[in-house]
């Protein structure tokens, strides 16, 4: 039978391991663009703006394509509203290189043109400089997460490259982009999941489980005695 001394010893472990490994799970995580958005909040923003990002957007002649689709998709409101949008907005090349076929067919499915256009919009304002080595952005509106890159000055989002970075509006700000982005077809999953552990249940929370069944025994062979 496992002595008093080995089993005290034993539980004390998970415990300790329970408690800091969270801790250290979190120091191993990569670039999050939210966590460095936070640490340039203070920053100084680019030139201050006058316009909505919608307003932004249609006067940019090189954003016309995408201006006319946000009236298609009935979007220009969300981005004349209150908030603090990124919008990843495709150049007029960039849809230049979509099949023709697909884009009738978004011109005449507006909800399958909702969630294109969503994919290019997160709500949450992230300047150039929030952005570094590689990561994953917040959730798009329409829940997808998009990975990111920087290589030396270059800035890709997804399978997009930023041309021009930071144009400042009043609820956002906007990053031109050299190809449209298309969502994925399945369901949107978060970024990381846990491994199964003890029982089927993810990392530590196995951990507390265990510390939880060998306190018990614990109290069931003292009663005994």
């Amino acid at each position: 039978m496992v002595s008093k001394k080995l089993f005290s010893a034993v539980l004390a472990a998970l415990v300790i391991l329970s408690i800091i490994g969270p801790t250290v799970a979190l120091a191993q995580t990569g670039n999050t663009v939210t966590t460095n958005a936070t640490l340039n909040a203070t920053k100084t923003a680019t030139a201050k703006a006058t316009q909505t990002l919608a307003q932004t957007i249609a006067n940019n002649t090189n954003l016309t394509n995408f201006t006319n689709l946000l009236k298609k998709a009935n979007l220009t409101n969300v981005l004349n509203g209150p908030g603090n949008y990124t919008v990843f907005a495709p150049d007029n090349t960039a849809f230049s290189k979509v099949d023709a076929s697909t884009l009738a067919r978004w011109q005449n499915n507006t909800t399958e043109l909702q969630n294109v256009l969503y994919y290019h919009i997160v709500p949450t304002k992230l300047l150039s400089n929030d952005f570094i080595g590689n990561g994953t952005l917040p959730p798009s509106l329409n829940a997808y997460t998009l990975p990111y890159s920087v290589t030396g000055t270059t800035l890709k989002v997804d399978n997009a490259i930023v041309t021009k970075p930071d144009i400042n509006a009043t609820n956002g700000v906007i990053h031109i982009i050299d190809s449209v982005m298309i969502p994925p077809t399945t369901t949107a999953t978060a970024s990381a999941t846990a491994a199964p552990g003890f029982l089927g249940m993810p990392g530590f929370e196995a951990l507390y489980a265990v510390a939880g069944l060998l306190a018990v025994a614990y109290l069931v062979l003292r009663h005994r005695k």
